[in-house]
């Protein structure tokens, strides 16, 4: 047996999970949608229909951050980024700012990150 369990055993549980976590507002900015949209063109100009592909990813990917808003490592200052899956080298990043989720940028991995510092310190 874990010795978790072994140390718990007999309290009463909490009601609620660690897991769950309250839910937040979303707030995607034009700066963020600006970036979707050149990404997904320039993947369109590559092979058309991945830019479709590209939105969807993203889309989920912006669509789970309510759940679970701390899941991602925060990657400098509060800014935190959601990897996508198979798009691998671009991230959505994101901040908490009270209670609402503020989606800034999605970024490919190999533009300058001064670009994200910059872009993130004239938001403040």
């Amino acid at each position: 047996m874990p010795i978790l369990r072994l140390l718990n055993r007999g309290r009463e549980r909490p009601k609620e999970s660690a897991n769950t976590s309250r839910r937040v507002a979303l707030k995607k900015l034009p700066l963020a949608d600006a970036d979707i949209t050149e990404a997904a063109e320039w993947y369109d100009d590559q092979q058309p229909g991945v830019g479709e592909e590209f939105l969807a990813e993203v889309d989920a990917v912006i669509r789970s951050l309510p759940k679970h808003p701390r899941r991602h490592a925060v990657r400098f200052a509060d800014v935190r980024c959601a990897r996508l899956k198979r798009f691998q080298r671009h991230g959505v990043l994101y901040f908490l700012w009270q209670n609402e989720i503020v989606v800034f940028s999605v970024f490919h991995g190999s533009r300058n990150p001064e670009l994200l510092r910059a872009s993130r310190a004239r938001l403040d």
